[in-house]
């Protein structure tokens, strides 16, 4: 780790960030290595919305974010805009913790295939109905996984 770190703990993170149960994580610049102070904090366990839209998680930050044993009650997940790419999303595929997830959010993301199926094939992510992966691009869980087009 060669950074300085802009967030000495979890609090300094959730500072003005937390709406009930929701954590608003969006365009703080957040890194890899600044979100693993999250992963121990016992205050994820009550959060069921995270937003990390327009950060710098990437995929190592993605893979932490998919180990982390406090996110079991998370049903929607904001990606966008963070450099994930599909090593990223076969991390969320084999996550044992996101379970409840039902919403997932990526636009902006250099994805290019391979991970959307690990998450339309994952056996832990059962309740995933709803992938959005760029602008008019949605994937919902109808009897299989279809493409949606919105016009």
């Amino acid at each position: 780790m060669t950074e300085t770190l802009r967030f000495k703990d979890a609090d300094s993170i959730f500072q003005g960030r937390v709406r009930g149960n929701q954590l608003m994580l969006s365009s703080i610049n957040l890194t890899a290595d600044e979100a693993l102070v999250l992963w121990d904090s016992p205050r994820l366990n009550a959060i069921t919305w995270l937003d990390f839209d327009d950060n710098r998680l990437g995929d190592e930050g993605v893979a932490c974010l998919a180990r982390c044993e406090r996110l079991t009650q998370v049903q929607y997940l904001n990606l966008n805009g963070n450099g994930v790419t599909d090593q990223g999303l076969k991390s969320l595929g084999a996550s044992p913790y996101l379970t409840r997830l039902k919403r997932l959010h990526l636009k902006n993301n250099p994805i290019q295939g391979d991970g959307l199926m690990a998450l339309f094939d994952s056996e832990t992510l059962e309740s995933l109905a709803t992938v959005q992966v760029n602008e008019g691009w949605t994937c919902k869980r109808l009897e299989g996984w279809r493409y949606k087009s919105r016009d």
